[in-house]
């Protein structure tokens, strides 16, 4: 057991992140944790494992104090994965960071083998084996830094945002697997969370809020108190939201698969009316911005063969659209969209913005001016001192006046809700996850970059802080603004996206249209055909289908809601 007791914790600038937490954490159970950007949730996983000294309080496991002494026994039984992966791969190539751990452990080598196998398997990172960590993409790196916490085999696994990059399909065998380590090999996990789903799979959910325990109970108990939680900033799973849109509450339906069975049993279904399609449109009238011909890209270096990343990418963006690009892990996204901005040459083919190449210049210098890219980690182009020195740079670096430089930097902290009265001094470093994201994004937008890259932008933002940025993208499209948006989260992509590219291990799937993009995708066939999930409005919509169900087309939260207050209770249904 965990035992947590009146910790607080300050930071060396004097802010608060702790403040008298008191709980404890058991074997054998999995524990959610939520809480706004900046609660300090990230603070109190790294004062259970040693990484931070508390300035008061005491932390012990299994009754072993946390103390400079015990920092060897603690971190073989408590194994943490760090929000940005790059912070806990160490070795030279995939097989051998996982058979780091286990050599510190001095596993027999047989052994170390044998495990070293079972989960590159499980992890599906078998065909990296020998692949240097660097050069798989940000969902691979994720599941090779939980894969490396999971071969020690400690008592406790604590998890922060770990599934904020993988893609659909990887998250749900996490979830998965999560839970099996929990219920059948007796680990204690703490999985640090902004999905209020995963949250909702929890045995326990505990709620963090300017750095003081606010919540600890059932997950089903915590979801059906929807004002506190609107309070903190934090949501409801979609399941909840569309069964309070009828009435109920997280009492009768917590998970999807409740929502549809509590829908089918106590309501009838209408003939489905019109639905206001939301974020989507048919680009009709809008001026191609950026385009890809034929777009290909290999890596050769640190392989023993070239990886060919991209291959005859064709791709069109607008002006004023918001085009999403996505796919599994791995499928050439990012390699894709630094393309776009020339921070990588293609091999062959070209990219074109407003007509002309970019690489006419011989330098790619005009593209960067003009089209700006928020990094899938924000620390990799974090690197003043301050916050409002790094978001100024840009300004300074093209030459604007000092007054101008300051108006620009005041408005683009603004915009992502980082003033500079409460945020400019601070240091980057001293930000949580989410504020790191959101001051990157200001640097970009203090440039006023006609075309806009986003590299997962919304991951580890709380659910009021995706809203901020969901609505400063809207902005900037309606603005003339071309907004490129990279992202597994597909109930986003749903509601922002008027146009949307699936990849598939380095070629373009689908492209055009986002309504029938989704609905093409989700009607693809077999598991193996499919390379993206649906948004959970539609799967939703399918399901209802499947039980007889006339149920118009929903994509989005929205929509589904819209849909579900429509529907007439049967007189003789109870909650």
């Amino acid at each position: 057991m965990i035992e947590i007791d009146q910790l607080e914790y300050v930071h060396p600038g004097g802010v608060p992140a702790l403040r008298g937490i008191q709980v404890t954490l058991a074997p054998e159970q999995c524990t959610a944790l939520m809480g706004p950007n900046g609660s300090g949730k990230t603070t109190l996983a790294r004062c259970l494992n040693g990484l931070l000294t508390p300035s008061s309080g005491t932390v012990s496991v299994d009754g072993v104090e946390v103390t400079e002494s015990s920092l060897p026994d603690i971190r073989r039984r408590v194994a943490m994965v760090f929000q940005n992966p790059d912070d806990a791969l160490v070795a030279p190539t995939v097989e051998t960071d996982i058979a780091f751990g286990l050599e510190n452990l001095g596993l027999p080598p047989a052994q170390m083998r044998e495990r070293v196998q079972e989960i590159l398997e499980a992890f599906h990172l078998e065909r990296y084996r020998e692949h240097p960590p660097h050069l798989l993409s940000g969902g691979e790196r994720q599941r090779l830094a939980v894969a490396s916490a999971i071969a020690v085999r400690p008592d406790y696994l604590i998890l922060d945002e770990p599934t904020a990059l993988l893609d659909p399909g990887a998250r749900e065998e996490l979830m998965l697997l999560i839970g099996k380590l929990a219920r059948e090999e007796g680990l204690g996990i703490l999985h640090i969370t902004q999905s209020p789903e995963e949250a909702a799979r929890a045995d326990r959910l505990l709620l963090l809020n300017d750095g003081q325990l606010v919540g600890d109970g059932a997950p089903r108990t915590i979801f059906s108190d929807a004002p506190k939680l609107d309070a903190l900033r934090l949501a409801v799973p979609f399941s909840v939201d569309c069964a309070m849109a009828a009435a109920g509450s997280a009492v009768d339906a917590l998970h999807l698969a409740e929502l549809s069975d509590w829908l089918t049993t106590n309501f009838d279904a209408p003939a489905p009316g019109n639905l206001a399609v939301v974020g989507v449109g048919d680009g009709a009238g809008r001026k191609e911005r950026l385009e890809a011909r034929q777009l290909s890209h290999q890596y050769t270096a640190g392989v023993a063969s070239p990886v060919a990343a991209l291959e005859a990418v064709d791709l069109s963006i607008t002006a004023g659209s918001i085009h999403a690009v996505v796919g599994p892990s791995g499928s050439g996204k990012t390699t894709l969209v630094q393309h776009l901005n020339a921070l990588l040459r293609p091999s062959s083919g070209t990219v074109l913005l407003d007509g002309e190449d970019i690489w006419a210049d011989g330098n790619g210098h005009g593209a960067r001016r003009r089209v700006g890219l928020v990094f899938q980690f924000p620390e990799a182009q974090l690197f003043e001192e301050t916050i409002a020195e790094d978001v100024a740079f840009g300004p300074n670096n093209h030459g604007c006046s000092p007054e101008e430089s300051r108006r620009r930097t005041d408005e683009a902290l603004d915009r992502v809700g980082l003033p500079r009265a409460v945020f400019g001094n601070r240091s980057p470093m001293a930000l949580s996850g989410g504020e790191r994201r959101r001051a990157a994004i200001a640097g970009v937008l203090a440039i006023g970059p006609e075309v806009l890259i986003l590299d997962e932008p919304t991951a580890g933002l709380d659910p009021a802080n995706e809203k901020l940025v969901a609505g400063l993208l809207t902005e900037l499209a309606a603005a003339g603004c071309s907004v490129v948006l990279v992202s597994h989260d597909m109930d986003r992509v749903a509601e922002l996206a008027t146009d949307i590219t699936v990849l598939q291990e380095g070629r373009v799937r689908w492209h055009g249209d986002a309504r029938r993009v989704l609905e093409s995708a989700a009607a693809s066939g077999t598991d193996s055909e499919q390379t993206i999930e649906a948004p959970t409005a539609l799967r939703l919509c399918h399901t209802l289908r499947s039980c007889g169900w006339q149920v118009p087309s929903l994509l989005t939260r929205q929509e589904a809601c819209h849909f579900v207050r429509s529907l007439r209770r049967r007189s003789s249904s109870t909650n």
